[in-house]
Order: structure tokens, then sequence, then C-alpha cells
């Protein structure tokens, strides 16, 4: 599926190209070999390594991480499309496989300021190309989405 997506917070548009097929447990098996195969640069990668691959274990064993914040938030309509149980929101997740920006943010990043331990996490991510970071969550509003282009099955939207 192709659309045009309008982020809330930057305000940035762009287009994106998902795809609701891959498995989101294989990408973690995927990333999982990857992350095994790293060699932490010092005691804190090390330390995120470890955590890290806790966390991919959960996911495939038992279908989420406990560090999951949104357990039971969402419910699943069908393939990549689920509703929030308390907005009534629907929600459009794939893995994206490109991204282009249409208009540029209208709203300035808010800075964040991350723990040693999550900066070295994100660099390891990095450096292991990981596949999960690659899945993307969209909220299906008029003010969000639009123009969107289906291939291959057919995705009816009614306002």
């Amino acid at each position: 599926m192709t659309f045009l997506y309008t982020t809330k917070g930057t305000g940035e548009t762009s287009k994106y190209q998902i795809n609701f097929g891959i498995d989101y447990r294989s990408a973690v098996e995927h990333d999982r070999s990857a992350l095994e195969a790293y060699t932490p640069k010092d005691e804190l990668e090390a330390t995120a390594k470890e955590q890290m691959l806790e966390s991919m274990t959960q996911t495939i064993e038992e279908g989420v991480s406990q560090s999951y914040t949104q357990a039971d938030t969402f419910d699943n309509i069908g393939k990549g499309i689920r509703q929030h149980k308390e907005t009534g929101e629907i929600y459009l997740y794939g893995f994206v496989h490109s991204k282009e920006q249409i208009e540029p943010p209208t709203n300035p990043k808010k800075p964040v300021n991350s723990r040693p331990l999550t900066l070295a996490k994100k660099t390891i991510e990095k450096n292991c190309e990981f596949k999960r970071n690659r899945f993307g969550q969209f909220i299906l509003t008029p003010e969000n989405i639009g123009g969107v282009k289906v291939c291959g099955e057919v995705v009816e939207l009614h306002a």
C-alpha cells in the first residue's frame, strides 16, 4: 500500500510504501541472529546487547516482550489493521519499504534526553540494521493520511 502521511508531531508529509505481509516475528528472529553476531565495544554495549537479546527472545517465544508498553491497547481488525480500544482510531501497521518526503516538517522535533543505555541500544540497532525498526504504525484519519493506492488486494476506506 502506498499513501501520503502527515505526522502529528512534526507536521512532515511523506509518501510511504508499506507491506502488510511481512511477519514481525520473522524480522525479530533475523535481528536476533544479527545481534548475536554483534561484538560490543564496551561494557555499556554488552549490557544493552544482553537486554535486547532477552527482549527479542520473549517476543519470539511469547509473541510480545514483557517490556512492550502497548499490550492490550489494540484489537486486530485484519492483516496490518488494528483499532485502538479507547479512542476507536484505526491504525495501519506494516513493514516500511520506502519513505519519500513530500513536505518538510512544520514543527521542530522535540529534543529527547535519552539515557546512555538507550543510546547504546540505538547504536547497536543501527549497526545491525534491524528489520524490526522498519515497521511503522499510521493513524488512519483525514488529517494524517491521504492518497491511498493499493497494489494487489483491495482495501476500501470509507469516511
